[in-house]
């Protein structure tokens, strides 16, 4: 049976977090009835660093035709050094595998390597997506600077009531919790982190005891309606 494999890198522990690449490639897979078999996972520089110690060689003897490479970027199988992608991605197709960029939808298949355009075709949509989201970054980070140096907010306000996507499961998920479900297990069935859940009861508890506290509360009130209500009071 094919197997699927998710493979993660960032360069900085201290600078990064694998968070991010880990909930991409888990809604990709749940998107694609993916199941991952084994992940692996990395803090090394891509640059300073060859493909045995940041896991690739030991990844690539383990697979056989039909396994699934899951990544959430190109440049996670490499950074610096063009060739070594290329000698990468060539080993993973030429061992019947496929590689899935899970930040753009991109695969690359077994088949590409009989068609060496489509093969570069792909490599260089990958590189592209990729280079246009360090670019979109660098440029929110250059608005951030430039409303920061003109002494203008440079993001939410504290305390700000926003709505959040889990708002529409509040009602599912209390239940899970009167079953004693685990939060983790409940992030899990709800493509988000233990972490994000777990904010967002702190959170919703807090604008509870705020909607109390002015009266504007009533029992059974969604989170939603006591969002409203607080925007709408001040």
């Amino acid at each position: 049976m094919a197997k699927n494999y998710a493979y993660i890198r960032i360069s900085d522990a201290h600078k990064q977090h694998s968070h991010g690449q880990r909930t991409r490639i888990t809604q990709y897979a749940a998107k694609h009835g993916f199941y991952i078999y084994k992940w692996y996972e990395y803090t090394l520089s891509g640059s300073s660093t060859n493909k045995t110690q940041r896991g690739l060689i030991e990844l690539i003897e383990r697979l056989a035709p039909g396994d699934r490479v899951l990544v959430n970027d190109i440049e996670r199988l490499g950074r610096d050094s063009i060739s070594d992608i290329m000698e990468v991605t060539t080993r993973i197709i030429n061992a019947g595998a496929e590689i899935h960029f899970c930040l753009t939808g991109d695969t690359l298949t077994p088949s590409h390597k009989n068609d060496v355009g489509q093969f570069f075709i792909q490599i260089g949509r990958a590189f592209a997506a990729q280079d246009f989201s360090k670019q979109r970054s660098l440029k929110a980070k250059a608005a951030a600077n430039s409303r920061k140096a003109n002494n203008l907010p440079t993001g939410r306000a504290r305390g700000a009531i926003i709505k959040s996507k889990l708002d529409a499961s509040e009602n599912q998920i209390l239940f899970w919790l009167s079953q004693d479900v685990f939060k983790s297990e409940i992030a899990r069935r709800l493509n988000c982190s233990a972490t994000a859940l777990i904010k967002w009861l702190d959170r919703r508890d807090e604008l509870i005891c705020q909607a109390r506290e002015r009266r504007l509360y009533e029992s059974g009130l969604s989170i939603g309606e006591v969002k409203r209500r607080l925007k709408g009071k001040g």
